[in-house]
């Protein structure tokens, strides 16, 4: 899969640091990329595709948080840095209730863990970044909406899924 990171938020659209309580620089680090590839004749093949890619964030001292089904079936994961640094992964685990998966770079990752909070703790009307790969440029200040049940497609109930305006195209 190749990676288009051309593209940007305008300037207006993107985080500003004296805007915010946290480092930014440092959070943006914490996102990485995920490219996994998956035997053509796995179960989620046909479904999902075998090359797959998208976002994660660092939790844990070489330890990703990402969208589970990215590294379903996954024989080889990839991680990679906002600085570039390139580490190969291994699948930890996938929780099929949240749909969430965690991989273990197998490598010295460069990238900081981001301290996890609790949504719970936000409010309608609340300022919130949207972070995605690939630093400031793809990511997106926004506003926190609705709190609500929300039942995805892809078999997935979330009891309070948060939506925000505008949204983030990833």
């Amino acid at each position: 899969m190749s990676e288009k990171n051309e593209w940007s938020f305008p300037v207006g659209m993107q985080p500003k640091q004296a805007e915010l309580s946290f480092d930014l620089e440092r959070t943006l680090s914490s996102m990485v990329s995920i490219r996994a590839e998956i035997a053509e004749d796995a179960f989620t093949a046909s479904i999902l595709g075998t090359d797959r890619g998208g976002s994660a964030v660092v939790i844990r001292d070489n330890v990703v948080l990402t969208i589970g089904y990215l590294i379903t079936e996954a024989h080889s994961v990839w991680i990679t840095s906002n600085q570039g640094q390139v580490v190969h992964g291994y699948p930890l685990a996938y929780d099929q209730t949240t749909g969430f998966g965690l991989v273990r770079a197998l490598g010295k990752l460069d990238a900081p863990p981001i301290p996890i909070g609790e949504a719970a703790s936000a409010k309608i009307g609340d300022s919130l970044l949207m972070m995605s790969k690939g630093g400031a440029g793809h990511s997106l200040m926004t506003h926190l909406t609705d709190k609500r049940e929300f039942a995805g497609y892809w078999e997935y109930l979330l009891e309070e899924a948060l939506f925000t305006t505008p949204a983030h195209p990833e």
